[in-house]
């Protein structure tokens, strides 16, 4: 009987992350709709004001970003300065977990990324890091173009795997080239480096990340970056699984800085509903 109740739910979960997924796919389309006008004229615009620190990304068209809902607004911009009060220093490298597949990851790195970018105006790189499941890449379109994996591998440059947004603020880094072993290619000077490099460029560096259980390269990225915040399924994750998700950060040599409850409900009593 259990194993038929783990079934439902597991099948319940993957109907939700595909509506989740369909709905920012349609913002995404609809956006693309009304601003697409052909190929962006050619622009070789630098990320960073020095120009030791140029970098000029290929030309190609560029992809729209969603709109960060109004009930998010107030939310992201208090995570940003909890982040902020977390790792005082002018740029930062974040990596956005879960414990367990299904917390709702790439939806809030989406729009903290959109909101920092185009609310803040700060310089920021989103990056799908979740090679298992490239769920950013699907839905920006960023599949089957040079990304993470063929940077990290040396067979591509930062301007062959930054992709540009219609915010000139906003960069997004796909998943790249499929891969059979992510843990190898994680393991080279490059990929350990490449926070580092992006920090030197961008305000805020992003990696959307699969989950940390069931990710061997989640931690692997985790020591990398400046800090590790783990998104956490309200009514879903158990306490014991989260906590061994961050004892498995740290063990990495990651550092935890915080976490976020996703999908907070709060019922009403019935009384209350009376009366509205």
């Amino acid at each position: 009987m259990s194993s038929i109740r783990d079934a439902l739910k597991r099948a319940e979960r993957e109907r939700l992350r595909r509506q989740e997924d369909a709905k920012v796919l349609r913002e995404v389309r609809a956006s693309n709709e009304e601003s697409r006008s052909g190929s962006v004229e050619s622009d070789t615009h630098g990320v960073d004001a020095d120009p030791r620190r140029e970098l000029k990304v290929i030309d190609s068209p560029r992809i729209f970003t969603v709109e960060v809902p109004m009930g998010f607004a107030e939310e992201l911009a208090l995570f940003r300065h909890g982040v902020e009060a977390a790792v005082p220093k002018p740029r930062r490298s974040l990596l956005l977990s879960g414990a367990t597949a299904g917390e709702g990851v790439t939806t809030l790195t989406t729009f903290l990324g959109t909101s920092l970018a185009v609310r803040d105006g700060k310089k920021t790189v989103v990056i799908d890091a979740s090679f298992k499941s490239p769920r950013f890449s699907r839905i920006f379109g960023l599949l089957g173009r040079p990304g993470l994996s063929d940077y990290c591998s040396g067979s591509a440059e930062l301007a062959d795997v930054l992709a540009k947004t219609d915010c000139d603020q906003l960069f997004l880094m796909g998943v790249g080239t499929e891969l059979y072993n992510p843990s190898l290619i994680l393991s080279s000077d490059r990929a350990r480096s490449l926070a580092s490099e992006l920090t030197q460029r961008f305000d805020y560096v992003l990696f959307d990340t699969g989950a940390v259980l069931a990710h061997a390269e989640t931690s692997m990225l985790a020591s990398s970056v400046d800090g590790v915040v783990l998104i956490v399924r309200s009514g879903k994750t158990k306490r014991e699984v989260l906590l061994k998700a961050e004892k498995l950060i740290r063990f990495s040599g990651g550092r935890v800085i915080g976490s976020v409850l996703n999908r907070r409900q709060y019922p009403i009593p019935d009384s209350i509903y009376k009366r509205l």
